[in-house]
């Protein structure tokens, strides 16, 4: 039986998405397809596959991309669906438990998780100069003294400036996140 859930998760609630997609798997429903807020599952048996989330740069189609799957493949790890944004990919897999018993570990050194991070910075980054430019243009253009007001521009303007803060927090958590990889390297040095 299908099961179809609408949720939302930010760039920086990756871990907190794959918790939940386990979550259900340990409920017995395996992840069949994601999409920007749609969930598919089908019905299996309770606890038969860990999943792993992952943010890639360029897109799940570009030739580095298809030959780090294969890699994962030979590993076991199945793609079972991907998104593309631009210039990255959030890709979601997945692996029978009883082969990792304690998840799926792919970053599992420090430097690994600062430059998968940075990936995740890089296009935050992006996010913010985009939502920013749109939220400018869209203000000035509702409070246009010459041409006359412009409620419609005036309520995307505000509504882009709402995004673009979300975006501002969202980039500082993941650049704290990188602050705290940095400092545990050091630890460990």
């Amino acid at each position: 039986m299908r099961r179809v859930v609408h949720k939302i998760y930010w760039i920086w609630q990756l871990e907190k998405e794959e918790a939940w997609i386990n979550e259900m798997a340990s409920h017995g429903y395996s992840l069949e397809h994601a999409g920007r807020l749609t969930y598919s599952f089908d019905e299996t048996e309770p606890g038969k596959y860990t999943y792993k989330s992952l943010f890639l740069k360029g897109s799940a189609n570009s030739s580095e991309n298809i030959k780090y799957f294969r890699f994962l493949e030979e590993m076991g790890i199945t793609i079972v669906c991907f998104i593309n944004y631009p210039g990255t990919c959030w890709v979601y897999t997945r692996a029978p438990r009883e082969d990792y018993p304690d998840g799926i570990e792919i970053y599992s050194d420090i430097d690994s998780k600062i430059n998968y991070t940075g990936v995740m910075a890089g296009y935050m980054i992006f996010v913010n100069i985009i939502t920013c430019f749109a939220a400018m243009l869209n203000l000035a253009t509702g409070l246009n003294i010459h041409n006359g007001f412009a409620p419609v521009n005036l309520i995307m303007g505000v509504s882009m400036l709402v995004l673009f803060t979300a975006s501002v927090i969202a980039t500082v958590r993941i650049f704290m996140k990188i602050a705290r990889l940095k400092k545990e390297r050091a630890i460990h040095e």
